[in-house]
């Protein structure tokens, strides 16, 4: 049950993690490792763009890592960490610090998930759980950001 509310809730939800997706380097990255034929060996046990993308069957995929898992979960998080490299100038030009600093935050956590599945540490399963529940948080927590942003300046504003 629990599952399936988790899938429904990430089905339903989707906010970005930084900022307009449209115009995020990292973003748009991340949704093309989806067409890298060399992480074939994960693309159906993860979502390889967005942690919205993960279905019920992943989260249902009670199994370690394989050595040629392991092979692509390694090069999977290379090209993460390329992909957020890309996104950097982008973040540091975001006026709002507590979402970049989110967002930087979020993709250390991913990338140390990803480790502890590579190495055997957490079966796909219990990677795709914590990854959406991850995202769900996130996205309220950037929303409460750009809340108090947003009266921050309208305060500013009346004050004018």
């Amino acid at each position: 049950m629990l599952r399936t509310c988790l899938a429904a809730m990430v089905l339903a939800i989707s906010v970005p993690a930084v900022a307009d997706e449209s115009g995020y380097p990292t973003s748009q990255c991340l949704d093309s490792l989806q067409l890298d034929g060399r992480l074939a060996a994960i693309a159906d046990k993860v979502a390889l763009g967005r942690s919205d993308e993960t279905s019920a069957g992943m989260l249902e995929l009670n199994r370690a890592a394989a050595e040629p898992e392991r092979n692509a979960l390694a090069l999977w998080s290379k090209l993460r960490q390329f992909c957020f490299d890309l996104g950097a100038d982008f973040r540091s030009g975001l006026a709002n610090r507590e979402q970049a600093a989110l967002a930087d935050r979020l993709f250390g956590l991913h990338q140390r998930m990803i480790d502890e599945l590579r190495e055997g540490r957490s079966t796909y399963a219990e990677f795709n759980h914590r990854r959406v529940e991850i995202y769900l948080i996130a996205a309220t927590l950037e929303l409460q950001i750009l809340e108090r942003a947003e009266q921050t300046t309208a305060a500013a504003q009346r004050d004018l």
